[in-house]
């Protein structure tokens, strides 16, 4: 049981990559609009600063919605493997789940010149190490007790 509530509060780490997502979504669009990028050229500095706050979750939930579920079911598949074979490795593992999941979304980035993907795969690799932080917070004090237990 201890192990069951240990993966469920691995998998409540993962809403940073919302946040991440949001924030980084956020400023690609300021970036694109000053570099002329993404058919933000002829979008007026008002929608992107203040209505792109409002509209970024519905481009997430609406647009997103099957690329967002299939993102974190493919995280939270990466998370129950990795940290119940290898609860150790919490740097590895983020960096693998980084490396498996990105790929089509650069793939996509370059097919479609839809440069957003570029930025949300930067986005995702700075949140799985902040992720590092909070799941090393809860995996650590049952290594020690289990490193303890195995040693008497």
């Amino acid at each position: 049981m201890n192990k069951l509530k240990e993966t469920l509060k691995i998998l409540g780490t993962n809403w940073v990559h919302f946040v991440g997502f949001y924030v980084t979504t956020y400023f690609s669009l300021i970036l694109f609009k000053l570099i002329g990028l993404e058919g933000t050229e002829n979008d007026e500095w008002s929608t992107i600063l203040f209505l792109s706050l409002l509209t970024i979750p519905l481009l997430f939930f609406v647009y997103g919605l099957k690329i967002i579920g299939g993102f974190f079911a493919s995280i939270f598949l990466l998370d129950i493997i990795g940290f119940n074979l290898k609860p150790a490795r919490i740097k590895l593992i983020l960096l693998l789940e980084w490396i498996l999941i990105i790929p089509p979304f650069i793939n996509w980035a370059f097919e479609y010149e839809y440069w957003l993907w570029i930025t949300l795969s930067i986005s995702f690799l700075t949140t799985q190490l902040l992720r590092k932080k909070k799941i090393e917070k809860i995996i650590k004090p049952n290594l020690a007790r289990t490193t303890r237990i195995n040693e008497e």
